[in-house]
């Protein structure tokens, strides 16, 4: 039987885990979204583009409607999608603190790109960046080498 203290460590990786799923199958489906709709948003003006409702842009040529109602539906679950993120972000970090949910994020993306995605393309990365600062500076919470 384990005590108290290992179920409860058990029990919160296992929540952490689960939540680097959830976070990863959803990005996935943004980067999915965003590659069909030709948007980078690892671009801030494309991230502004998507959350303030701006028109995605129609492709030339003769598309019928169909085509044209399938993008407007696409950018609007895009939209949908990213304010999802933002928020299921915010509970990382209020539930698992700064540190582990860095990590759950920045597992996702590594998901991402070992499944083939372009690293950025589901603006995960400037995500991060906003959360939690620059990538690149070292952990301040982790001993000096």
């Amino acid at each position: 039987m384990q005590a108290p203290t290992e179920q409860a460590l058990d029990q919160f990786a296992n929540e952490a885990l689960r939540r680097e799923v959830t976070v990863t199958e959803l990005t996935m489906r943004i980067a999915r979204l965003a590659i069909a709709l030709g948007l980078k948003l690892d671009e801030e003006q494309d991230v502004h583009r998507v959350l303030h409702h701006a028109p995605p842009a129609t492709p030339a040529g003769g598309h019928t409607e169909r085509v044209v109602h399938l993008r407007s539906r696409a950018w609007t679950e895009l939209r949908g999608l990213l304010v999802l993120r933002y928020e299921m972000e915010r509970h990382l970090v209020e539930d698992m603190g700064l540190q582990l949910s860095r990590r759950i994020l920045e597992d996702a993306e590594l998901h991402l790109t070992i499944a083939g995605f372009k690293p950025g393309v589901d603006g995960l990365t400037l995500e991060i960046h906003h959360l939690v600062g620059d990538l690149i500076q070292p952990d301040s919470t982790s001993p000096a080498p």
